[in-house]
């Protein structure tokens, strides 16, 4: 298992006290959290490490490989 840079798992932390300590809390504001390309990038790599399937779209980690890193950070609106 790849370990999350330091930034990503205090995101985490802070997100699981948060819940922890408020259960009826709503996070609004975790869309901006998730679409950070380096969240992104690590979500990736633990995917393809753990040999995820292709999502609800159908598409692998080939064809993500194939069209370019730079295609598919500008496929979630991020650069």
């Amino acid at each position: 298992m790849t370990k999350a840079s330091i930034d990503l798992q205090d995101l985490r932390r802070r997100l699981y006290v948060k819940a922890k300590a408020e259960p009826s809390w709503r996070f609004w504001g975790l869309y901006v959290h998730v679409c950070k390309m380096e969240t992104l990038r690590a979500a990736y790599d633990m995917a393809k490490q753990n040999d995820g399937a292709p999502g609800v779209d159908g598409v692998t980690f080939e064809a993500i490989e194939a069209q370019g890193a730079e295609h598919s950070s500008s496929s979630y609106g991020t650069n």
